[in-house]
């Protein structure tokens, strides 16, 4: 079996290349589709957008598309918006997300063989603080998005950190840092959301927003994780 994990997006249409080359079982995607830091244009990001969703549409069990904090604050339901909201193409970006959302075509989080994938990370502490009582871990995580995605939203804790770097944070905010002291039990953590130099893996703990650095992604084979470069 083997699975690829993709990188933050930001209206890069690196993936297509990184598809292309594999013959893995299992695609995730972990968000951040929208607001470019590479001057895509916002029409670019949304074309983008659609061709990953026709990629799920055309694969649904071996595409899964995770929600990132960039995509998050389009949702009706967000509420608040963040650092690169796009206010002058935010109902075109709207549209496209919400029908994605309504589709059930995005989740949050999703398990494979002990790996938990989500944009940022699953502390303990936000999970007890929503009611998290033992049930499916990923069934848990996505039900809430679907049904109380307000949940989901930039919630400050005691580091009073602007970045997102406090244990109370979401799975589309929180930062590594807080993340290792307070991550939740059994599992080895797949996220973006914080750019690295290089794709990061340790025992417990693997960062993969590195499209924009190194142009790594993730493969994981017979349940060893592992950088690849794009090309």
């Amino acid at each position: 079996m083997k699975l690829i994990a993709i990188g933050d997006i930001h209206g890069r249409n690196a993936w297509k290349e990184i598809i292309k080359s594999t013959d893995a079982d299992k695609i995730v995607f972990v968000g951040d589709y929208f607001d470019s830091k590479d001057l895509v244009l916002a029409k670019e990001q949304i074309d983008n957008f659609n061709q990953i969703l026709a990629l799920k549409r055309n694969n649904p069990n071996k595409v899964v598309l995770l929600f990132g904090n960039h995509d998050f604050h389009y949702l009706s339901e967000a509420g608040e918006q963040y650092s690169g909201f796009q206010f002058g193409n935010q109902y075109e970006i709207k549209e496209v997300l919400n029908e994605a959302f309504r589709e059930k075509l995005v989740q949050m989080a999703y398990i494979r063989n002990g790996f938990l994938f989500s944009h940022a990370g699953v502390t303990n502490t936000w999970l007890t603080k929503h009611g998290y009582a033992g049930q499916p871990l990923d069934e848990f995580i996505n039900d809430l998005f679907y049904f109380q995605p307000q949940r989901f939203r930039f919630q400050a804790g005691k580091n009073g950190s602007s970045s997102g770097d406090d244990v109370t944070q979401s799975p589309i905010w929180v930062r590594p840092e807080s993340l290792r002291t307070d991550a939740v039990n059994g599992f080895v953590q797949v996220a973006g959301h914080t750019q690295q130099r290089s794709l990061t893996i340790t025992d417990d703990l693997v960062l993969i927003d590195t499209l924009r650095t190194s142009g790594e992604y993730l493969v994981i084979e017979n349940d060893q994780p592992a950088a690849v470069h794009i090309g």
